[in-house]
């Protein structure tokens, strides 16, 4: 298919990554700010760390932050299992919201990372009833140590979190079973408002709210869609194991993006998943598809899909899922190698989603974080450093990219770090802020560890939109 046209705005900063202050007082209104840094504690002193910000989502008018321990080499706090931090407002600090504290036998911490979080709201019980009140949950999920896939909903009457556990897996040590995402839909027959959990090795799941159950959540015994049958064949990287790493909603019907295609549900009594896409060009790719987001269709009649494509043929793909034709609107080896004078060699882009930020002056946003593998041999730029974690180099510092209506894409990076000379490697998860006297700020997290040691590396900054995208844009 034809290559759409995209601009080229990239801000190149000398040496290492930038360094910001702590939130508060950074220099110049609106700069990007240190919101949290791995290794602090809350009010309360509560020990807050985590080798990665894996997650931020939005609840009830507060931000929720989930990390992990991925590759962590405990300092004098010990070995930490997962955590869900909060922020509670503009001028509020960061504070443990709840701890994955459990532990096995020979003492290690359970749960190793928090691995989804995402609220889903509820107008109907499972049952099709009309609930009285709509229903809004927080629901979160973890890498589990035993192989066990739970997912916990939060009460927010209490504070306490109650899991459900979906299924029990057996571990390899590179791989656990988890829930990567989740996903809302009402079912367009039976009209019922459900919540589908994307877990990997079995499959989509699928629940309906009931107030009787532990979690509030009814799910199903089984997977809706067995996702051991689908071949991972003609997908090199896949390894035989497929992530379900993302949900959408488009024209009104649900989508999820599985290894290196895209399916749709057929809603009924009966539900059934039929496949709409396969990458053509998938390249070498641990994932495939990351990220699947609707927008708005170019013909200007409903809406399309956009995927990122994480590997070494790394590209945002847009999909028309009613006939499965594909469009390449940014080629993101090419894209980055051209911006920053150096040969990319593997991208992750959209680790779990593509923000969807509303621009007062420059239309409906997405912003989607990514991080860049650089070959062994290939020159570094003036303007660039990398961390070499053995097998491979990245650039060193955190970028995004936004995308603008009808295609058009920038190239971002957060000016900060949180000590200095420390990487930033990733952004992993965006969010506009949800306090009603914040403007409009974004938050920004990360950091991964792609597979090598690391301790309290994870990080949150904050921008206003303006200073994140460029004054003058």
């Amino acid at each position: 298919m034809r290559r759409l046209k995209y601009w080229l705005v990239a801000i190149l900063l000398g040496g290492a990554c930038a360094t910001a202050t702590a939130s508060g007082s950074a220099s110049g209104e609106g700069d990007f700010q240190l919101s949290f840094a791995a290794g602090s504690t809350d009010s309360a002193g509560r020990f807050m760390g985590g080798t990665e910000l894996r997650v931020l989502a939005v609840h009830g008018g507060k931000l929720y932050a989930g990390n992990g321990y991925w590759e962590d080499r405990p300092g004098p706090e010990g070995p930490q299992g997962a955590q869900i931090l909060v922020l509670d407002g503009t001028g509020a600090r960061w504070r443990l919201e709840h701890a994955f504290d459990e532990r096995m036998p020979n003492g290690r911490p359970r749960d190793l990372a928090v691995s989804a979080v995402n609220e889903v709201g509820f107008a109907t019980a499972g049952t099709g009833a009309r609930l009285p009140q709509p229903v809004s949950l927080l629901m979160a999920s973890t890498w589990d140590l035993t192989g066990t896939t739970r997912v916990f909903s939060r009460d927010d009457a209490t504070g306490a979190w109650a899991a459900t556990t979906l299924a029990q897996d057996r571990t390899a040590p590179d791989f656990l079973p988890q829930v990567r995402s989740f996903g809302a839909h009402r079912d367009r027959q039976t009209e019922i408002d459900l919540v589908f959990a994307g877990q990997d090795p079995r499959g989509i799941f699928s629940g309906g709210y009931d107030a009787a159950v532990p979690g509030r959540i009814r799910w199903g015994a089984g997977p809706e869609l067995d996702i051991s049958r689908i071949s991972t064949s003609g997908f090199p990287g896949l390894a035989g194991r497929l992530r379900v790493s993302s949900f959408a909603e488009c024209n009104g019907r649900l989508y999820a993006a599985i290894g290196q295609q895209i399916y749709e549900r057929s809603d009924g009594p009966e539900p059934h998943w039929r496949l709409v896409y396969t990458n053509p060009h998938p390249g070498r790719s641990e994932t495939g598809l990351r990220g699947l987001t609707a927008v708005p269709s170019p013909s200007g009649s409903g809406e399309v899909l956009l995927a990122a494509v994480e590997g070494d043929a790394a590209r945002v793909v847009r999909v028309d899922p009613k006939d499965g034709s594909e469009a390449t609107e940014l080629d993101l080896g090419s894209f980055l190698s051209t911006a920053w004078q150096i040969r990319v060699s593997y991208v992750i882009a959209a680790y779990n989603d593509m923000a969807k930020i509303r621009g007062p002056q420059r239309g409906d946003l997405l912003l989607i974080g990514l991080e860049a593998f650089i070959p062994a041999r290939s020159p570094v730029s003036s303007g660039h450093s990398v961390v070499d974690v053995g097998y491979g180099r990245l650039d060193a510092c955190a970028w995004f990219l936004a995308r603008y209506p009808r295609g058009r894409y920038e190239l971002r990076q957060i000016a900060g770090s949180p000590t200095t000379g420390q990487a930033l490697v990733a952004t992993r998860t965006i969010r506009a802020s949800p306090f009603p006297n914040d403007g409009s700020t974004i938050y920004f997290a990360g950091y991964d560890a792609n597979k090598a040691p690391a301790h309290n590396t994870a990080w949150i900054f904050r921008a206003g939109l303006a200073a994140a995208l460029g004054a003058s844009h």
